[in-house]
């Protein structure tokens, strides 16, 4: 799944980012949401731009994911916040203004079931973030081919997604 999603190229990468975000951004949980959680896209991922950029103009906090040892923490993103490389090149915000409760989170996957599971890069630190119960709506976004009908392999850690966003659609679980 993840050689497949590289093959895409830069232009149909934007295309595509464009119309899932924009079913997230027409959501009512998105509309409703004063906090949203997002990440910076890295690599092949469905972008996220939009989906900041108009949390932001709409007068919400937007809040992105920092590593921190074996966790996740998110701080807000604000104009007078920087981004820097993480500890996987992806890019995160300086550890100022965490945030410990939000409406809304947008997570990034290599692949999705109809379940609502997902297939991360192995490493748990979303399923960690979701067991904590800080989260009020979760949301994963993905292109069409990376939505599966079969269910995915499950550890016992997995967390489930409240609903997957992709170009054609809302999936809610």
């Amino acid at each position: 799944m993840l050689e497949k999603r590289n093959r895409l190229d830069a232009q149909e990468i934007v295309e595509r980012s464009k119309r899932v975000q924009e079913f997230l951004i027409n959501s009512k949980e998105f509309q409703s949401a004063k906090v949203v959680g997002a990440y910076y896209a890295f690599g092949s991922e469905v972008r996220t731009d939009l989906v900041i950029e108009q949390t932001k103009a709409l007068g919400k906090k937007v809040a992105l994911p920092s590593v921190e040892g074996e966790n996740l923490t998110f701080y807000e993103l604000s104009s007078g916040k920087y981004l820097v490389k993480g500890r996987f090149g992806i890019m995160e915000p300086l550890p100022y203004g965490p945030v410990d409760r939000m409406d809304l989170l947008v997570v990034p996957g290599i692949a999705f079931d109809r379940k609502g599971y997902r297939l991360g890069y192995g490493k748990g630190y979303y399923d960690k973030f979701l067991a904590k119960r800080k989260v009020v709506f979760s949301i994963g976004l993905a292109y069409s081919f990376q939505l599966l009908d079969n269910n995915l392999p499950l550890g016992e850690h997995d967390k489930r997604l409240d609903a997957i966003a992709t170009e054609d659609r809302i999936i809610y679980v």
